[in-house]
């Protein structure tokens, strides 16, 4: 095999010198600008999760005032169920006082667990929402 030298005109070697300096500028501008579309989406995510986290948090501040303030009514009827005892003279009276203590707590934790349950509930749906809102901008920018 004998090598053979090969002559390009000086057009065509300027010419794919500046095909290829333009090409590699277009691809560092795409790339580029795709960065910054990701860093943006990045911050703009990172504030969906910061906002996530506020949420959550003052929740779970109302939920616990709400759970404290259940004790403390369940504790003061526990209480004033004792001191009814001290005054009582026979045996039918304790048990209707009994009966009665039980009733009254019953609906008392109904009513206290359908709070808690909406509550935490709400919490929860109020947390995801701003997630929620960035990703659905983020697929829609992208579709």
């Amino acid at each position: 095999m004998s090598k053979v030298a090969t002559i390009l005109p000086a057009e065509f070697t300027q010419f794919s010198s500046d095909k290829a300096r333009e090409t590699a500028e277009k691809g560092m501008s795409q790339a580029r600008e795709a960065y910054e579309k990701f860093s943006a989406s990045a911050k703009e995510a990172t504030g969906s999760f910061d906002a996530s986290a506020v949420i959550v948090a003052r929740g779970v501040s109302e939920f616990n005032a709400k759970a404290f303030a259940a004790f403390q009514a369940n504790a003061s009827a526990a209480f004033d169920f004792l001191a009814s005892l001290a005054t009582v003279k026979s045996p039918t009276e304790i048990v209707a006082l009994q009966s009665e203590f039980t009733e009254k707590q019953l609906k008392a934790l109904a009513e206290q667990s359908k709070e808690l349950s909406a509550l935490t509930q709400k919490i929860a749906k109020d947390c995801v929402e701003p997630i929620k809102g960035h990703f659905e901008k983020a697929f829609k920018s992208v579709a």
